[in-house]
């Protein structure tokens, strides 16, 4: 428009000059005179028409899908984790289950043990990093590997997560593994495999670790971050990971063996001159941890933070009632999950003197969008949306509360800029 406009405007400029000197060269050595204003034309009234992009069909498409794996300690020590899981699962459930828009699978794991003792004598036939089968309250078990938001999860979840535990004496597992089961889990998705078509490239992918012990397999944090990272085809926002986790600071009781201060696991803190092992007064006075979970924790989830801000957020003490921790994470996954960022193939148009953005999202079937209706989502920073000038994108919070529509998705109308 602006370049139409501006060669007008030496159009009309040259027909004045020729109208009143014909023979006058265009180009000349005299000054020019300005002593009379030059004459520009009129620019025509415009009139502008609201428009609807759609950057792509799948741009405006809404399946939000979120991908949760638990990560389960089943031995011996872990008969009251367990207990109290199944005893708040529905905390954990009531935002992600209540919203029907979340397109939600929900399975588990156990923990692995490497040495042939485990692999021997164990009694369940399930290989590294297979999903549990689905069961209900009567342990009756299913087909089916994981949840999904067609069953009745709030009659099936806390039983299929409750896969009881395993004694030492009867092939349980003694050096807890973590990042071996998970990296398996991962690997079985191919096509007639154990976990097939449970992870999905496009969903949310949550882990959820649960044990009182630290992990002991030969993988690094740096190996396990980056294969679930390359899981989500190298978009770490779209990986967290959860812990509930033996803390430093939790007595002894409530940790697995090898976290224990004990002489047989840490001779560092004892002094063997005696007959009896005694242990040194200004050593290990704080206990042991989970080091490499809590780093792995900390690497995983791609958020500002410093590493103890992290820890606060995304890990909690197994050895409490971590029924309010398991409420807040399912509050987090149904607002991470239904964000949503729409890319614009145009830029609005902004007034200059209002700030005023000339757009507007609306939320329907795709006949009601056609007719100009639907959801209007409000422009806010919590539940609505947001305009991004840097990516020239709609930003939509993930606390909308959406008028739920099967196959409804988004429209996007603005004035253009000029």
């Amino acid at each position: 428009m602006r370049t139409q406009l501006a060669s007008l405007s030496i159009l009309a400029l040259l027909a004045l000059t020729a109208c009143s000197n014909p023979g006058a060269s265009l180009y000349t050595d005299e000054p020019l005179q300005s002593d009379t204003e030059p004459v520009y034309p009129e620019v025509p009234a415009q009139n502008f028409d609201w428009v609807t992009v759609d950057g792509g069909e799948s741009n405006m498409e809404f399946n939000p899908q979120v991908d949760i794996l638990f990560v389960t300690d089943n031995s011996d020590s872990m008969r009251s984790a367990q207990d109290n899981l199944g005893k708040n699962i529905e905390l954990f459930t009531r935002d992600i289950m209540k919203n029907r828009m979340i397109d939600y699978h929900i399975g588990t794991i156990s923990v692995w043990d490497s040495s042939e003792r485990f692999a021997t004598t164990k009694k369940d036939a399930y290989g590294i990093g297979e999903l549990r089968y689905v069961k209900d309250r009567s342990g009756q078990e299913y087909s089916k590997r994981y949840v999904t938001k067609k069953e009745n999860g709030k009659t099936l979840l806390a039983p299929t997560l409750q896969i009881g535990i395993a004694a030492y004496k009867d092939g349980g597992p003694e050096d807890e593994e973590v990042f071996a089961p998970l990296a398996a889990a991962l690997d079985k998705t191919g096509h007639g495999a154990a976990n097939e078509e449970f992870f999905r490239p496009e969903a949310q992918l949550v882990v959820i670790l649960m044990t009182d012990s630290d992990d002991k397999s030969s993988l690094s944090v740096q190996e396990m971050v980056q294969k679930l990272v390359a899981a989500k085809n190298g978009r770490a926002e779209k990986v967290t990971v959860y812990g509930v986790l033996a803390r430093k600071e939790d007595s002894d009781s409530t940790k697995d063996y090898m976290l224990k201060v004990h002489p047989t696991y840490h001779p560092e803190c004892f002094d063997f001159s005696a007959r009896k092992p005694v242990k040194i007064a200004s050593k290990c006075n704080d206990g042991f941890g989970p080091e490499k979970l809590d780093q792995f924790i900390v690497e995983a989830n791609a958020v500002p933070g410093s590493p103890a801000d992290k820890k606060k957020e995304f890990i909690v003490s197994i050895a409490k009632d971590f029924g309010k921790f398991l409420g807040r994470i399912g509050s987090d996954i149904s607002r991470k999950t239904l964000e949503k960022e729409i890319a614009l193939s145009q830029r609005p148009r902004v007034d200059r003197e209002t700030g005023e953005i000339n757009l507007r999202v609306r939320y329907g079937t795709p006949a009601e969008l056609a007719d100009g209706k639907g959801q209007l989502i409000p422009l806010s920073g919590t539940k609505g949306w947001l305009y991004n000038a840097q990516n020239n994108s709609v930003s939509l919070s993930g606390d909308i509360e959406y008028k739920y529509s099967e196959g409804a998705r988004f429209a996007v109308d603005m004035i253009p800029a000029l």
